[in-house]
């Protein structure tokens, strides 16, 4: 494997900090659109851009991360389903609302990398809402979307099929990282370090 960082470089901070300035752009896109309607088309791109940089960095330097795997799985589930609302403009909304969960991954980082009780407090809330609770709802909303779609298509085989599938895949996975999560609260110590996600 190259090393393409300088050895002194840590890249766990850097792959945060890069994040950091990232997704605060992507969550501020976001929120634009979904308050505007307007600016799709530059985060659309600006997303499609971060999930490609940060498959590429994460592949070459997984100890970045703690499940290389599982958040390149992410990333690349992600990206694929992201081509929809691309393709169908009637279902852009439906990547803005998936991409709101980006706020508590920006969150998460920032709680690890700068600190601050209004910080972790604001973690915790927004994990439980977005991860927990409104990626389930997404499930259940994009299935009746798909419901919709196949009576307009007259078949249930569309791509819009693909979207309460992708969903669960993804709701799964938040699952899995609030288990971990909670194992990982259970172990720690009071004061203890933020591990990586």
């Amino acid at each position: 494997m190259f090393k393409l960082l300088h050895p002194r470089w840590d890249p766990v901070a850097l792959h945060d900090y890069f994040n950091l300035v990232v997704i605060a752009i992507l969550n501020v896109e976001n929120i634009t659109y979904l308050a505007t309607g307007k600016g799709f088309e530059l985060f659309f791109t600006s997303a499609m851009v971060y999930f490609l940089l940060d498959t590429i960095f994460v592949g070459v330097y997984p100890q970045s991360v703690k499940s290389p795997v599982v958040i390149l799985s992410h990333h690349i589930c992600s990206a694929l389903y992201m081509l929809i609302p691309y393709s169908y403009p009637h279902y852009q909304w439906c990547m803005a609302y998936c991409m709101l969960v980006e706020i508590n991954t920006w969150l998460l980082i920032a709680r690890r990398q700068l600190g601050g009780k209004l910080t972790e407090v604001l973690f915790y809330i927004s994990w439980v809402l977005l991860r927990n609770i409104f990626y389930p709802y997404l499930i259940w909303a994009f299935y009746k979307e798909w419901q919709v779609e196949t009576q307009l298509a007259g078949t249930p085989w569309n791509w819009i099929l693909v979207t309460p599938v992708c969903q669960a895949f993804l709701t799964a996975l938040n699952y899995h990282w609030t288990l971990q999560l909670a194992a990982k609260l259970l172990r720690a110590p009071r004061g203890g370090k933020y591990g990586k996600h």
